[in-house]
């Protein structure tokens, strides 16, 4: 669904490609929340695509910056033992995960907003990387 015709106004951040870069826009409130501003990444470091069955046991490591209320919210910086990931979870809201060989983070795992499908995201963003979509983990 475009947003165009989206009946209601976007409340949640989302993966975009711009020209050769992938960046993940987040809102104004995730941007507080999260302690960050919106994430840009050479679409030549995209390693893989995928869409985690359980995206709260994808999360690795623990929150540096952010929000994280278990099963609820998990916005920001997670630190693990090779660097780091960023979360952007809502509740029980599907999630695409793509995984970078450079830059910040190793991570993002971001929910898809209400309306949206998660495999086909990960399609889109995995089609302007020119990878395949990984099989479920």
């Amino acid at each position: 669904m475009s947003a165009l015709n989206r009946p209601y106004p976007r409340l949640m951040g989302r993966i975009e490609v711009d020209g050769s870069d992938l960046v993940l826009r987040l809102t104004w409130r995730e941007k507080i929340a999260g302690f960050h501003g919106d994430i840009r990444a050479p679409l030549t470091s995209v390693r893989s695509v995928s869409v985690p069955r359980h995206p709260w046991q994808a999360l690795r490591g623990w929150r540096m910056a952010g929000i994280g209320i278990p099963r609820i919210a998990a916005l920001g910086t997670r630190r693990h033992g090779t660097g780091y990931d960023f979360a952007l979870l809502h509740r029980d809201r599907p999630a695409v995960q793509v995984e970078l060989a450079t830059g910040r983070f190793e991570r993002w795992l971001v929910s898809v907003d209400e309306g949206d499908d998660a495999a086909t995201e990960a399609e889109r963003v995995a089609a302007a990387a020119g990878i395949q979509v990984s099989a479920d983990r």
